[in-house]
């Protein structure tokens, strides 16, 4: 895992603000978790200290999610269980150009923004990128805290694996953007993203489509061998990636919580148990 995100006692496990403490109190609640633009705990995180960890849980409430294609350990300890989550990627090594292998459909809105003037500017202010991702994030009815949020973006673009990007229309007014960081299995990960709906209809997807193509271009000159879009729990948004001949690839959330706990968090958080 990138060495921004200020790794805690077990390798890739932190808090929500990267600090060496657990989460934040939410109802009275401690909890431990993977921070969410961490999208995992790595792809070299140690079973046995997972399980080390969930048999003595630190905090009430516990969510590790494991990278993609890593199964969950077959025994898990009292008061835990697995969820199936997944992801979507596009195999990079190999190909000299990424956008070649997209469906014709992508590939001519890719083309389209080009013809009409889409810049592709490297952003250097990352509060730009910060007031996307919240835009999308508030049209989605999702809070976020934009101060820590910025901290971490600063602290990722200074690792050599990521890169950020601006996407501006013939007018100069910025449509979308990104940033798109490593990890320590040869990924790179589309961690942070957003748009501004402002535009005129359609433009906003050229200029995400012109964004992605330009960070699996990068990822692939420099070197990276898989594209991860990061998976979405919208479905909407999953078909948008599959669009772009990502496949699906599962992950696995292991949860911990305490019983007294349970009857609250299922009425507020549904989505940590199994269905």
């Amino acid at each position: 895992m990138n060495a921004a995100w200020d790794r805690a006692f077990l390798e890739g496990v932190h808090d929500e603000a990267g600090r060496r403490t657990p989460l934040a109190m939410r109802f009275g609640l401690r909890a431990w978790a993977t921070p969410p633009w961490a999208q995992d705990i790595g792809a070299h995180a140690d079973t046995p200290a997972i399980l080390r960890l969930l048999a003595a849980p630190p905090a009430p409430l516990v969510v590790l999610d494991l990278a993609p294609g890593i199964p969950a350990p077959e025994s898990l300890p009292p008061g835990c269980w697995t969820l199936e989550r997944h992801t979507r990627q596009v195999a990079l090594t190999g190909q000299e150009d990424p956008i070649a292998a997209w469906p014709a459909h992508r590939r001519k809105q890719f083309n389209r923004a080009e013809r009409e003037g889409m810049q592709v500017h490297r952003i250097r202010d990352v509060r730009s990128l910060v007031a996307l991702h919240q835009a999308s994030r508030t049209r989605k009815g999702l809070s976020s805290d934009a101060e820590p949020l910025e901290r971490l973006m600063s602290e990722l673009l200074k690792e050599p694996g990521t890169q950020a990007w601006e996407i501006t229309n013939a007018a100069e007014e910025t449509l979308a953007g990104g940033l798109f960081h490593g990890s320590d299995d040869g990924r790179c990960i589309y961690g942070f993203g957003g748009q501004f709906r402002n535009a005129t209809p359609g433009d906003t997807s050229r200029a995400t489509v012109l964004l992605i193509g330009t960070a699996q271009r990068h990822a692939a000159a420099q070197g990276d061998g898989c594209f991860d879009f990061g998976g979405s729990a919208d479905p909407g948004v999953d078909r948008f990636y599959a669009e772009f001949n990502a496949e699906k690839v599962n992950k696995a959330r292991l949860v911990y919580m305490a019983p007294m706990w349970r009857p609250l968090l299922r009425l507020r958080r549904p989505d940590l148990f199994p269905r």
